[in-house]
């Protein structure tokens, strides 16, 4: 008797612990600790292997460190330890997202396809949507056009207005080569080049204004018309480090300075704001708050100026770009470097 109480306390003791390492990785998700969930997730199949929240919890965090290696494993066994739907959906979900972002496209429709035969949750039909047409799995792009280099994959929608696209393609290529001769990154996978007919078609389907990157999973979304490097330079700056922390000011310097256009930039910097003073701390702190009109030509210049000073410097900026970091990459020639811009800007 005393035997089977004592399996009965351990029993309910264990379950309890496992409930309360649930409570803390949900709790670690909300507050975006990802580490953290890992760390507890392992603590759950610790002591059951084939628990499927703590398998997918640990699969999911992985995917948003953008350590997609290593969360196919926990991914692979959620998926097999599924009993429901909705857990089937979100394991072929995140499976996806992992096997297209280390370039093996074949397989990341394959689980695209698995992912469609499911009911999931309302969440995870919203990240399967957005996915799909970020991707270009979606049956609006069944009769678009594709064409690969040694490092980008073109996808061009009919009609756009491109007359001659060897030539379209052999300049992007080239750009790639030019900018990553500078950054030097390692990415993951070809970058997913589209080219829409028009900003109004991609606002029909994606419900968003081109161009637009999004370099976790390199891909870029553009307009016909646009720069050959900007968006490419979003892509490549990425994964110099993948566990970057951008900021708006540099960020969008980056893609203006190397849109492969070799204009005037402080020049063009100067006619965004011909009636106005402009801090670069200020806009580096508080992008967000500023249209594109002006930051944009204003980070190119600033972006330009920094490298003119120290590339090796910047190298190291691009990885945490907070105005934080630049004070400990910088020292004291911070405020100078700052102060000569301003001066030079507002002339």
């Amino acid at each position: 008797m005393t035997k089977i109480l004592l399996q009965i306390i351990f029993i309910a003791i264990f379950c309890v612990s496992g409930y309360s390492q649930k409570s803390e990785m949900s709790n670690a998700f909300k507050n975006k600790e990802f580490e953290k969930v890992i760390e507890l997730g392992k603590q759950v199949i610790q002591s059951e292997p084939n628990d499927f929240d703590g398998l997918l919890g640990i699969g999911k965090a992985y995917n948003i460190l953008n350590e997609f290696n290593d969360a196919i494993p926990y991914l692979e066994k959620a998926k097999n330890c599924s009993d429901k739907d909705w857990q089937y959906a979100w394991a072929n979900i995140e499976l996806m997202e992992s096997y297209y972002t280390i370039g093996n496209i074949k397989k990341a429709q394959e689980f695209y396809e698995n992912s469609l035969k499911y009911k999931g949750t309302k969440n995870s039909t919203k990240k399967l949507r957005g996915l799909a047409l970020l991707f270009g799995f979606d049956k609006a792009y069944e009769d678009w056009e594709t064409k690969e280099t040694k490092n980008i994959i073109f996808h061009f929608q009919n009609g756009t207005l491109i007359s001659d696209k060897e030539q379209y393609i052999t300049e992007r290529q080239k750009a790639f080569s030019n900018i990553n001769t500078f950054f030097k990154s390692n990415l993951p996978k070809k970058i997913d080049f589209f080219v829409w007919k028009s900003n109004d078609e991609a606002i029909k389907v994606l419900n968003k204004s081109l161009g637009f990157s999004k370099p976790k999973y390199c891909i870029s979304h553009n307009r016909d018309n646009q720069t050959k490097g900007h968006e490419i330079a979003h892509n490549i700056s990425f994964w110099l480090d993948k566990t970057n922390k951008r900021n708006r000011l540099i960020n969008e310097g980056i893609g203006v300075y190397f849109d492969q256009t070799n204009t005037n930039r402080l020049e063009k910097a100067k006619n965004a704001i011909p009636n106005q003073k402009i801090d670069i701390k200020e806009l580096w702190i508080n992008g967000n708050k500023f249209s594109e009109q002006i930051l944009y030509p204003i980070a190119g210049a600033f972006v330009e100026y920094l490298i003119s000073l120290d590339k090796e410097k910047f190298i190291e900026l691009c990885k945490n770009q907070s105005y934080e970091n630049a004070e400990l990459i910088y020292g004291t020639e911070l405020e100078k470097i700052i102060s000569e811009f301003n001066k030079n800007l507002n002339k």
